[in-house]
């Protein structure tokens, strides 16, 4: 499994460091809070997840349709996190002599959550690598043959 690809807008930005050929004709997925998944409405905590998280990202500028899939499982694992906290706080981190399955559930969850967070720009490091335009322009707008 190799390095993930690097966005075109940030190897435009960065000056194509790998000198690697440019996607030109990179899809650029319309902005705005899809639609939420009628499958996500089984767990309430997802819900109110996706209302807070959709919100955030769209605030900055950085959510679009297609980030829909992920938005909705990282909302539902939000969710199991939360319900896997709660049994652990009630059975207690030792159950029978041993270990509570549960933590190592909650801490395999966490571990996507973050990474679901990190790619959807939730985090103050994946932000560091984001920008967005105020003007409503296309991401690449002025960057590759279009308008300075």
């Amino acid at each position: 499994m190799g390095n993930r690809a690097t966005p075109t807008k940030l190897k435009v930005l960065t000056g194509n460091p790998g000198k690697r050929p440019i996607n030109e004709n990179e899809p650029e997925p319309e902005r705005g809070v899809p639609k939420i998944p009628i499958w996500l409405y089984e767990f309430p905590v997802a819900v109110e997840e996706w209302k807070r998280e959709s919100a955030i990202l769209d605030s900055i500028g950085v959510m679009t349709i297609a980030d829909g899939a992920a938005l909705a499982t990282r909302c539902y694992l939000a969710s199991e996190i939360q319900g896997l906290a709660h049994d652990l706080k009630t059975e207690g981190r030792v159950v029978e002599g041993k270990a509570n399955p549960k933590a190592i559930q909650i801490k395999n969850l966490l571990t996507e959550y973050r990474q679901l967070g990190s790619l959807l720009g939730m985090d103050p490091t994946s932000r560091t690598k984001l920008s967005t335009s105020s003007k409503g322009e296309g991401k690449f707008a002025g960057l590759i043959g279009g308008k300075k």
